[in-house]
């Protein structure tokens, strides 16, 4: 009986031996399922994608000429403006309390003139002489406010009559201080009324009627207003605010032509050229709208700007011309995608990065041929960050496998393509 049942338990472990080994056989002989690229020649490009923005072609930036705080705005963001129309207003107390001194003193001047005081009072001397001080004072102010206005007008941020405008103040501010200080050589030499007298007020009177032109035109410009009809965008400010000169408070959209502005870094400028052709692609819920457009302008210089993480980037500011589809619904401030074609290859044969591996002192990639798998090396060219060029080892036609890290694959391993 022991026996029968020892050679029964022999007969089962030979049993499952023969089933172990034909199971391993059939293993090592079964085809392995893997995807496959037929080769044919292609485009390969080299790109890179930033973000930008849909701009007016025109539109008018508003600066303050003026310091002071904002004590009425009459607008808000996407409001239709006329030209002319009262956009805000600077609070304009202290420069109408000046005004009101400067028409005082016009009005002591011309009874100290009537009373024809054969020497200067001192007094007169003292006053005189704070006058020049004054004068001194607003000069400076009015020479650093130019400057910002210049430099302004040089950027195309404000119109030449605001900048002639400016001008007409500095020389003013300047025939104001010469006229001043002749009136103060004037006191100091004068010993008893002579026929400089009258010269010596017309002086006075006509320097403190400059100065009081100046203040009314500082109050006038407290008074903004649209410089163009259009459309009220980028509203930088609200009630209460303190501005200073130079300071952009909005921007008045014009006209009904558009623009994309992108910021690309400074190291893919050098491959971007103007009259380079761009795709412009937009996300609607899902489905990408894109079309082209045209490089316009590139910016001379580069700027500093703070990336969505936080680090500091040096970027050139790109002008593109787009070629809107037809029923496209333009809006300004819209966000696309700007994708940047720098380099490209036609009819080239290129392969997945990801189907190469290290081989010997090289690259290599698995081909099938007769249906089984074979090591091809290779030699690679142009690349971008998805594909690259082979060269040399790879004709049209081959086969290759997509996943050189499949389990069980090995030279002269069947191969079943799967897709």
């Amino acid at each position: 009986m022991r026996n029968v049942k020892g050679k029964v338990k022999f007969v089962g472990v030979i049993i499952i031996g023969i089933i172990l080994v034909a199971a391993i056989l059939y293993q090592s002989t079964k085809p392995l399922n893997a995807e496959l690229l037929e080769i044919q020649p292609q485009s390969i490009a080299s790109t890179f994608v930033e973000e930008g923005k849909i701009v007016p072609a025109d539109k008018s930036p508003v600066y303050s000429l003026i310091s002071g705080e904002i004590v009425k705005l009459n607008v808000e963001e996407g409001k239709q403006v006329s030209k002319n129309d009262l956009l805000a207003v600077v609070d304009s107390t202290e420069l109408e309390f000046q005004l009101k001194q400067m028409e005082a003193e016009l009005t002591s001047l011309k009874g100290e003139e009537a009373d024809r005081y054969r020497k200067p009072l001192e007094s007169s001397i003292k006053s005189q002489e704070l006058l020049v001080e004054k004068a001194k004072l607003d000069l400076a102010a009015i020479e650093e406010d130019f400057k910002r206005i210049e430099n302004l007008y040089q950027e195309g941020a404000v119109s030449a009559k605001e900048y002639e405008d400016a001008q007409n103040m500095l020389e003013t501010a300047k025939l104001n201080l010469r006229q001043q200080e002749e009136a103060l050589a004037l006191l100091y030499e004068s010993s008893e009324p002579t026929s400089g007298s009258e010269q010596f007020y017309a002086g006075r009177v006509e320097a403190l009627r400059s100065q009081m032109e100046l203040i009314k035109y500082r109050i006038e410009k407290c008074r903004i207003t649209a410089p163009a009809e259009g459309i009220v965008a980028n509203l930088a400010v609200t009630k209460g605010d303190v501005v200073n000169p130079g300071l952009k408070l909005l921007d008045i959209f014009t006209g009904d032509e558009y623009l994309v502005e992108v910021f690309i870094l400074a190291e893919s400028a050098a491959s971007v050229t103007e009259g380079m052709k761009v795709k412009l692609i937009q996300d609607r819920k899902g489905e990408d709208v894109s079309f082209e457009g045209v490089v316009e302008k590139i910016a001379p210089a580069a700027v500093d700007m703070i990336s969505a993480l936080g680090l500091e980037e040096s970027r050139v500011k790109v002008t593109i011309k787009p070629e809107f589809p037809e029923n496209f619904r333009v809006f300004a401030g819209i966000e696309l995608d700007v994708e940047f074609t720098t380099d490209k290859r036609e009819d080239v044969l290129a392969v997945p990065k990801n189907a190469l591996f290290p081989y010997e002192k090289g690259k290599a990639l698995w081909k099938v041929e007769g249906g089984k798998a074979k090591i091809q090396p290779v030699e690679t060219g142009f690349e971008n960050d998805s594909h690259v060029v082979i060269t040399k080892g790879l004709a049209p036609g081959d086969l290759i496998i997509l996943n050189p890290q499949l389990d069980c694959l090995k030279e002269g391993k069947k191969i079943n393509n799967i897709k």
